[in-house]
């Protein structure tokens, strides 16, 4: 046994290292719903197993698990679901939450586990044809859990109401025709609660084959997804009867340290069953490496102690969040209970669900706000602009409505100086000139405020802006973060405007020139009518519409000394005007609201309102089945129906490539015709409707087969109508048809960069590694990726080494690469910035490049190599000046680990460097390793 236990620490620490090394170089491969419940601390288990634990959730043996060989290709949103029989949440798959999941607590309170959960598959990458997946279910648990198949077909994340019915019978296999989220398919498990002590069972799988690509004549092809291998679902039912531990899910998603967001979640424990002795059970919350030195949170208590008297009550673990003021994104990680220790046999040893925390990231530089109604929004780097305010000229309303507290999202180095200003001329008086923020109170909210003030003109209404400039040491905040634009309303009742419309910024004004805008069937817009002073009584405004099919309004609206300076929802002074719906194609319909002269302490005419009710009928409905491939037979297929009728004349749409030759191939006509009275059923009047209507007009459409490695790209197709009918003289000229994906068929394109920075020859320790870190931390701003450098180190194994076509090579043979120097398409693609096409083994010719390695000539290169490859020798490299029996080889600066010899600092060493020739073409020759080159940086 001890034999057994120690090879099984060694096996465990290796795979620790394969896993943590696989991790941090393919952050990108797995998505947050992966991670959820099966964290890198449950994968080392899932493969090397743990000792001395009794599961009380699961008969599977853990350590009988192997390492799993599934593609991350394919997306399985949880591989490991654990149910409880007691369980209280139902949870389903939602791409738009941060953890993936809405959960539904039925009982309320504490949630007590899942006692049901779907876990979806999601093919990622759009393909044309079909793509197949076979499955086998293998359930031991029998009646005690059922397991159900729901497939989504453009659907976006579900509520209760719009869950398809399951599949019946359990299918043999998934079939997808179309990518993404809207059309993943899922299994929901569900537990059945009984009141037996079951015996331990082996996990229920559900087993998913490889996939399988067909076109659509059913025949076999090779594509995107073909043979990949999708990861396998596991789900287990914990008994509730029995000893057992039962563990709550954590209370909510929390937030790193700020204001007004949730800081803390918990999650309860408490034992099934009274025990014969007391019941110790630790809490670790680092033992997932996310939380190492406890960066994202703290769990306290971390020992929980039950006895014969309180094992029946609840004990409450608190995980509080930690600001590690890095922006990291959300962070997803485990807090582990541990076995279970007792003089108990039965509850000795029995190990807990562990528990999941979401921690989503505070550290974002940028500001917070709330505004004056306590919502609330934030801004990043990019800045923005914030609607939602209004004075008034005449100052009725004072900063009522023009008030908001702000802070900043990330602690700065220094303090921070707001300083206000505005646009509005004599409309405004701002009341906070400025706003101070320091290292202990930049996550404090501050007010600002601003009033109205007369400008002693009757102009209408109009918006000014508010805006800010920083004064601060702190370079992220004084030049990298661009302030927001708060804008507000100013409402025109100074002057000989007695009653004055009032609504808030963002808003249209209600003018001719900006009309308030609401869309069929049964948009509500609203409006405020405002007095320039108290009445001291009570004002009516009568109300009518000039066109009752397009929208009404309120007979009247009153105003009196509690409504005359408000603009508060449902209140009297407000004008409610409701768009009302038709059943015809009629565009974008304009209507006013015609106020008439009030009645009571004030008689005035106010200015009329201009409304404007948007159609919901469309004169084109367009629907796009199928993707295109490259080289391929693969077709798009488009439908095209008339919204409206056409009574007088066929209509003609010529058809075309929006962009000749660019991804859009060969259509398989010029035009479509829609003979007279060829409107579509109102049944299918919608682009998803149209191709089931039998007057819908056809046309298909190749991919266009160029010589990029462009990945999948996508094109559209324009139809432009002709003039004869009459009943379309409203209509758009053209109609453009959704994306349609194209599918590359080159092999894969890679970035090459240039650091803007520059390196002396010693790298570090690590020599090429280092170089490697030097490229990915310095990439050009909106460039992603992992990145190696070209750089070459032959010492034999002295140190790091790295040779054409040796191990660590960063070019691969056959794959396109392209010079990516800073972002966007035309900056860095291979259509656009080509360098070269690798050879055999990763080789290419760098005195026969499409260009050079950037666009400075005068730019060099540390790479170790001539200009043929090979590892450089350089002539000056010094031999008995440096006699130190650490650095047997001393070319390329010892392997970039060295600027000078160890023994003699006077004996400086020398590397390879490339200098930009021109037309694409390099010198190479030796420098001393005191000076500072660049890298050529490519992407792995």
């Amino acid at each position: 046994m001890q034999n057994r236990y120690t090879f099984k620490k060694i096996f465990q620490s290796v795979i620790f290292l394969f896993l943590l090394s696989f991790g941090l170089n393919c952050q990108a491969v797995n998505d947050a719903a992966d991670r959820m419940l099966f964290g890198l601390t449950e994968a080392l288990e899932a493969v090397a197993g743990t000792e001395d634990e009794t599961s009380s959730d699961s008969g599977t043996d853990a350590t009988t698990s192997s390492v799993p060989s599934c593609t991350t290709q394919i997306t399985v949103s949880t591989q490991t679901v654990s149910l409880i029989e007691d369980g209280d949440v139902n949870s389903v798959y939602n791409s738009a939450t941060d953890n993936f999941l809405t959960d539904t607590d039925v009982d309320g309170g504490t949630s007590w586990g899942y006692r049901s959960f779907q876990s979806c598959v999601i093919l990622p990458t759009a393909f044309t044809g079909s793509v197949e997946i076979p499955v086998t279910l293998n359930n031991p648990y029998d009646t005690r859990m059922t397991i159900q198949h729901i497939a989504y077909v453009n659907q976006a994340s579900p509520t209760v109401p719009s869950i398809p019915a399951a599949s019946n019978p359990f299918p043999d296999k998934l079939v997808f025709t179309t990518s993404g989220s809207n059309n993943r398919q899922c299994f929901v498990f569900t537990r059945v609660n009984d009141a037996i002590r079951n015996t331990v069972v082996d996990a229920a799988t559900i087993t998913l084959g490889d996939a399988v690509m067909k076109n659509g004549s059913n025949e076999v092809v090779t594509g995107t997804y073909s043979g990949l291998d999708p990861c396998n679902i596991t789900a287990t039912v914990e008994d509730d009867e029995g000893p057992g531990i039962r563990v709550s899910n954590i209370s909510q998603i929390m937030e790193e340290p700020g204001v007004a967001t949730p800081n803390s979640g918990t999650f309860s424990v408490v034992l099934r069953t009274a025990p014969t002795a007391n019941v110790t059970i630790g809490i670790n919350d680092t033992h997932d490496p996310i939380n190492a030195n406890n960066r994202e949170g703290n769990a306290s208590p971390t020992t929980l102690t039950f006895t014969n008297g309180n094992f029946n009550t609840p004990q409450l673990v608190t995980v509080s969040s930690n600001d590690d003021l890095e922006v990291d994104g959300l962070k997803i990680y485990t807090i582990r209970t541990n076995p279970s220790v007792s003089a108990d046999a039965d509850y000795n040893g029995i190990k807990p669900r562990d528990v999941v925390v979401y921690n989503k990231d505070q550290s974002v530089p940028g500001y917070a706000y709330q505004r004056f109604d306590a919502t609330t929004g934030t801004t990043a780097a990019a800045g923005g602009t914030i609607n939602g305010f209004a004075t008034d000229e005449n100052n009725q309303m004072g900063s009522n409505y023009a008030n908001f507290q702000i802070r900043l999202r990330s602690k700065p180095t220094g303090d921070v100086t707001l300083n206000y200003t505005s646009n509005c001329g004599t409309k405004c008086t701002i009341l906070t000139p400025s706003l101070t923020f320091t290292t202990a109170n930049w996550n404090t909210y501050q007010t600002f405020q601003v009033r109205g003030s007369s400008d002693g003109a009757d102009l209408g209404n109009q918006d000014y802006n508010v805006n800010f400039t920083v004064a601060s040491t702190d370079n992220t905040y004084s030049t990298t973060v661009t302030p927001p634009v708060f804008r507000v309303r100013s409402c025109d009742n100074d002057g000989a405007h007695l009653i004055q419309p009032c609504n808030f910024s963002g808003s249209p004004l209600g003018t001719t020139g900006s009309r308030l805008s609401g869309a069929e069937p049964s948009a509500t817009t609203n409006i405020w009518l405002i007095t320039k002073t108290n009445p001291g009584g009570t004002v009516t405004v009568p109300l009518s519409t000039s066109d009752a099919t397009e929208g009404t309004v309120p007979a009247n609206v009153t105003i009196d000394g509690t409504t005359y300076n408000t603009l508060t929802a449902g209140a009297a002074n407000q004008i409610a005007l409701t768009h009302v719906d038709d059943a015809i194609v009629d565009a974008n319909q304009d209507w006013t609201v015609i106020t008439a002269e009030s009645t009571g302490v004030v008689v005035y005419n106010p200015v009329d309102i201009f409304a404007r009710t948007t159609d919901n009928e469309e004169y084109f409905y367009v629907k796009v089945t199928g993707n295109t491939r490259e080289a391929n037979a693969d077709i798009a297929t488009v439908d095209v129906c008339l919204g409206a009728n056409n009574p007088n004349a066929a209509i003609t749409l010529s058809i075309a490539c929006t962009v000749a030759s660019d991804e859009c191939g060969t259509l398989s006509t010029a035009s479509i015709v829609f003979p007279v009275n060829s409107q579509v059923d109102l049944a299918n009047a919608s682009d998803n409707g149209c191709s089931n209507d039998a007057k819908r007009q056809t046309f298909t459409v190749q991919g266009f087969d160029d010589s990029y490695a462009d990945g999948t790209q996508t094109f559209t197709v324009t139809m432009t109508r002709d003039a004869l009918e009459a009943n379309y003289t409203g209509a758009p000229a053209t109609v453009v048809t959704p994306n349609i994906s194209n599918q590359d068929n080159e092999p894969a394109g890679k970035r090459v960069f240039v650091t803007t920075s520059t390196f002396q020859g010693e790298m570090t320790a690590q020599g090429v590694l280092g170089a490697d870190s030097n490229c990915n931390s310095n990439k050009p701003g909106g460039v992603t990726g992992t990145y190696k450098a070209l750089i070459s180190s032959n010492s034999s194994g002295e140190v790091n080494d790295r040779v054409n076509g040796g191990a660590g090579w960063p070019i691969a043979a056959g794959l396109h690469y392209y010079r990516c120097n800073s972002s966007g398409y035309t900056n860095c693609s291979d259509e656009h910035q080509r360098l070269f096409i690798a050879g055999a083994g990763g080789s290419f010719n760098p005195m026969g490049m499409g260009r050079d390695f950037s666009t400075t000539l005068a730019d060099e290169f540390w790479t170790g190599m001539t200009d043929n490859l090979t590892s450089a020798v350089q002539p000056s490299t010094p031999a008995g000046t440096c006699v130190d029996a650490a650095t047997v080889y001393r070319n390329n600066c010892h392997g970039f680990t060295y600027i000078n010899c160890p023994t003699n600092a006077a004996a400086f060493f020398y590397g390879q460097i490339w200098k930009n020739n021109g037309a694409g073409t390099v010198v190479s020759s030796e420098s001393i390793c005191s000076a500072s080159k660049k890298l050529i940086c490519v992407e792995q």
